[in-house]
């Protein structure tokens, strides 16, 4: 598999992004998780003193308490900053990072859009990125800073399947914060000391993706129809 840049001249029959929205995984300023007590639970691992079923996932992982605020009293869009509910709900369900937009055939294959920096998407790749539809992957391109220029790669993945998550890692005993943000694989000693932010899938099946052909398949009309739905969800 080879990696290919896509320069701009590329994206002439593209509609132009509508500006200001804002993905649907982003965080606001006026966001503030909650900040539980840990404890040690009796069987061993983090737990929250006053736990709920909602704290963990289907794995036992501990979780953050991200706060949920109506959208109109949530602030300034943060786009550096992913909210752990929005993000694990749409990585759970394979919606559409920025629109929540199901798949066309639910069991997929589903496509996933990253920085062309670290090379193509490739066969069994760990990301925390959800994936995208077709007419957000053509906002995406636009908009978001780092894969402007045709500086983005893409592909179809037929089997995303959990691995894990990203979190903050805590000393057994102590209770000592370890480690800020790492990788944990679900299901492992490490993660029943980690407090989860992030679902993180491992990607099976992977075909890149011409998202040119992409676009011109949906033409233009189409993708101007779609552009302006997902602008008006963002209103």
């Amino acid at each position: 598999m080879t990696t290919a840049t896509h320069p701009p001249q590329e994206f002439r029959g593209l509609p132009p992004a509508p500006p200001g929205i804002v993905p649907y995984i982003a965080g606001y300023s006026l966001e503030r998780a909650e900040k539980p007590r840990l404890i040690e639970h009796p069987r061993g691992g983090l737990a929250y003193q006053d736990e709920t079923p909602h704290d963990r996932d289907p794995w036992g992982t501990l979780w953050v308490r991200p706060p949920i605020v109506p959208r109109r009293a949530r602030g300034r869009p943060l786009l550096k900053t992913v909210h752990a509910y929005r993000q694990r709900r749409v990585m759970r369900d394979m919606l559409c990072q920025v629109c929540t937009q199901p798949p066309a055939v639910p069991e997929g294959p589903y496509l996933f859009i990253g920085h062309s920096a670290a090379g193509p998407i490739r066969e069994g790749e760990l990301t925390p990125s959800p994936p995208v539809c077709v007419p957000c992957a053509g906002i995406s391109v636009q908009l978001c800073r780092p894969l402007q220029h045709g500086r983005w790669t893409a592909a179809w993945v037929e089997y995303p399947g959990l691995w894990g998550v990203i979190g903050d890692t805590y000393a057994p005993g102590t209770l000592d914060l370890v480690d800020q943000g790492c990788r944990i694989q679900a299901d492992t000693r490490e993660a029943r000391w980690t407090v989860a932010s992030m679902s993180v899938v491992q990607l099976h099946g992977v075909t890149p993706a011409d998202l040119d052909a992409e676009w011109a398949a949906l033409g233009r009309e189409r993708l101007e129809a779609e552009f302006a739905r997902v602008a008006e969800l963002a209103a």
